[in-house]
């Protein structure tokens, strides 16, 4: 944290980055570490290849986020991302504006690493906005409601509201901290996880209905292709949280949702119980993420992914029922 201090008190010009396909915890890192910036006299941008989902509206200052840098090159401050190539359009189309800037990376990933000239990773926390929220009072910037509220955003998503095991005494003193500072939590976790619209029910509904399962039900899968959204009329960040309602299953070990994201490419989201680690089966198709919730994406039709993807998962399987895990 030291190190990604003095980076942030250096330099003069800051841009947080976001990973591709955002969710809340990295929308509210970069947001936080933007105004932060600015609060230090900086200027200060948030970068996202891709647009934030709609249930994000509720993040102040999300409107101000861009698709690609504009300012003269600094310090980059890459958030929740596993790898630098998580950026995706900003890594592929800004190659060169990335090489002239120094990289700061602040994950929880246990999978990351280490891509920047200054690395904090921490796999033991729950989001990467509670890192930057211990991270803040360091730079001499309190945490008022606006900031309060970005950061809560991150760790509602991420822990899913305290429930997943991710959540730890330092997690909850943290949040704790943050609803004191005035973030909104019931607000917050009615905006990420209900306050849905039709055709995302109608989604899920569809999702559900086409659930299989291999293994005497230890592997639940369900797959989301681009004829499906087009029939119910959602968009793609529509399946956000469905696969932890897949991963509710009794007897489910490895819960997994493929998504279509064009003819050759299917992306891939993994949950497992702690008898399963679904690092080691997204990192075979590198992929990652943490050992209970991981992706990846293959250059594959979404057949042949499925394919792929459910034998490594029975792999995984025996090799934890053998004693390998």
């Amino acid at each position: 944290m030291r190190e990604v201090v003095e980076a942030i008190r250096g330099a003069q010009r800051i841009t947080a980055i976001c990973h591709e396909n955002p969710d809340g915890d990295t929308v509210g890192a970069a947001v936080a570490i933007a105004i932060a910036a600015e609060r230090l006299g900086k200027q200060a941008e948030v970068v996202s290849a891709d647009v934030p989902p709609p249930f994000l509206a509720v993040v102040p200052r999300i409107e101000t986020i861009k698709r690609a840098p504009s300012l003269e090159p600094d310090v980059a401050v890459v958030v929740d991302a596993g790898d630098l190539s998580r950026t995706g359009r900003v890594a592929t189309e800004h190659a060169e504006w990335l090489a002239a800037a120094r990289i700061v990376n602040i994950d929880h990933h246990v999978s990351n690493p280490g891509f920047g000239a200054v690395n904090w990773v921490d796999p033991e926390a729950a989001a990467t906005c509670e890192m930057v929220a211990l991270l803040l009072p360091e730079l001499g910037v309190e945490i008022d409601e606006e900031l309060a509220t970005v950061l809560m955003t991150g760790i509602v998503q991420d822990t899913h509201t305290f429930a997943h095991p991710n959540a730890t005494p330092r997690t909850l003193r943290v949040a704790a901290d943050l609803v004191a500072a005035g973030a909104p939590l019931s607000r917050l976790n009615r905006a990420v996880y209900a306050d849905k619209p039709y055709s995302t029910m109608a989604l899920w509904g569809q999702l559900l209905g086409g659930m299989q399962q291999r293994c005497d039900e230890r592997i639940v899968y369900s797959s989301m292709t681009l004829a499906l959204l087009a029939a119910v009329g959602a968009e793609p960040s529509a399946s956000e949280g469905f696969i932890d309602l897949l991963n509710q299953t009794r007897a489910g070990d490895v819960a997994v949702l493929f998504k279509e994201a064009d003819a050759h490419t299917t992306r891939v989201s993994v949950r497992t119980s702690d008898r399963a680690d679904a690092v080691a089966i997204t990192s075979v198709f590198g992929g990652g993420g943490h050992v209970r919730a991981a992706g990846c994406t293959l250059a594959e039709p979404i057949e042949r992914a499925r394919e792929l993807v459910l034998a490594e998962c029975e792999r995984e399987l025996a090799r934890a029922d053998a004693g390998g895990r």
